[in-house]
């Protein structure tokens, strides 16, 4: 399967569909529980996709040469996301602008870490974006 040509309609697909999701949890299900359940879900597809794909040899492999910090630091970072945008929703940020908002913060660092700790280059025509991003969030918090 050519994964290259699947990235963005999959991240397109699972932004939505897991923001409308975030949305529809009801407010008094425990988010702890909630977030858990969700995470056995896709711990139990990724298993079968494993093993659907052939791919279970270099699963195995990940456990005997792998870094493990930036993998720990991941979970803990799916958690902090997870819980955000939760929490977000249950205090009232419109499922409209939310993603749009964090969205448009996240860009902006990241492209200071990527120009500050992994030397990427960014371009005049990039600060222009990351200009026009900053105005957007400005302009959709404006009531």
């Amino acid at each position: 399967m050519n994964w290259h040509t699947l990235s963005i309609p999959l991240i397109i697909i699972g932004v939505l569909l897991y923001s409308v999701c975030q949305k529809n949890i009801p407010k008094d299900a425990n988010a702890f529980i909630a977030i858990a359940t969700a995470y056995f879900i896709a711990l139990v597809s990724c298993g079968a996709a494993l093993i659907f794909t052939g791919e279970i040899k270099k699963g195995t492999l990940l456990f005997s040469n792998q870094k493990w910090l930036p993998i720990v630091l991941l979970g803990f970072s799916l958690i902090m996301v997870e819980l955000g945008f939760l929490y977000a929703y249950r205090t009232g940020w419109k499922i409209s602008t939310t993603s749009i908002i964090a969205g448009s913060f996240t860009t902006i660092a990241l492209a200071f870490i990527g120009v500050l700790w992994y030397r990427e280059e960014i371009t005049l025509i990039n600060i222009v974006g990351i200009i026009l991003s900053s105005v957007g969030v400005i302009l959709i918090n404006m009531k």
